[in-house]
């Protein structure tokens, strides 16, 4: 008589463990950096040597492709390479892994407090490459006029926060602080992922220069606009929409007029 019962208490401890296996899959966690498809940062791979049924020699390892480009780091000596043109993006990573500036590399001041101010020179230059890499890696959810408007947010559940709103333009809200907004990019927060694998730091500070500029230009008026650039845009700017359409009846008949 004891039997089933004992059985049926397995088969209850067997089905819990694999549900709580099956949710921890994919979990999400506050540590950063943070990741939104957890499932497409770990992804199943096939080693070159293994065996595969899917392929007809039944191995993974395969011949490239004639037109196939290789893709490689060489060794680089900076005392031989250094002065050359062509090593300044070499250089310019070798000093970030050198750096201790917690304020450029971490955003953050040294209580651990987000900095308020950009801690980098703010150029012309610096602030057109922040548009380049926002238009590549950010417009497409927070739209190119950082509102939180775009083709792929329109189908988020959790909608992508407007940018140029109250929590990141009051500068004595924490949100709103440069070295904030600065980790944010960097790591990802809530349902947004981070971008450190494809934006280095000055990239990233360059991003929020750039941030800033878009949220200027919601709070200025046609008139602060330099007259060369006022003259662009007054032709640029789209024709009003013809007036409604009437039944051809005098919209003024028999209002005494």
């Amino acid at each position: 008589m004891k039997t089933p019962t004992l059985y049926k208490r397995v088969v209850i401890g067997v089905v819990g463990a694999a549900a709580i296996l099956g949710g921890c899959r994919g979990d999400r966690t506050d540590a950063p950096p943070r990741r939104f498809f957890p499932d497409m940062d770990h992804q199943p791979k096939w080693n070159p040597q293994a065996d595969s049924p899917f392929f007809e020699n039944g191995s993974t390892a395969r011949v490239p492709d004639p037109n196939a480009v290789a893709f490689g780091r060489l060794p680089f000596s900076p005392a031989d390479y250094g002065d050359q043109p062509w090593a300044a993006s070499f250089m310019s990573e070798r000093a970030s892994f050198l750096a201790e500036d917690d304020a450029v590399y971490l955003g953050k001041a040294p209580d651990g407090s987000y900095i308020d101010y950009i801690p980098v020179p703010v150029t012309l230059e610096r602030i057109e490459r922040g548009q380049e890499r926002f238009n590549i890696f950010c417009a497409t959810c927070h739209g190119t006029a950082g509102d939180g408007k775009s083709l792929v947010a329109e189908r988020f559940i959790a909608k992508p926060v407007n940018l140029n709103t109250e929590p990141y333009t009051d500068p004595t809200l924490r949100t709103a602080r440069d070295g904030y907004m600065y980790e944010v990019i960097r790591n990802g927060v809530r349902n947004m992922p981070g971008y450190a694998h494809a934006l280095n730091a000055q990239d990233t500070w360059n991003v929020v220069m750039y941030v800033r500029a878009l949220q200027k230009s919601h709070s200025g008026t046609l008139e602060q606009v330099p007259q060369g650039q006022r003259d662009t845009l007054e032709r640029e700017r789209p024709a009003a929409p013809p007036p409604p359409e009437t039944d051809g009846e005098d919209s003024t008949e028999g209002s005494g007029a």
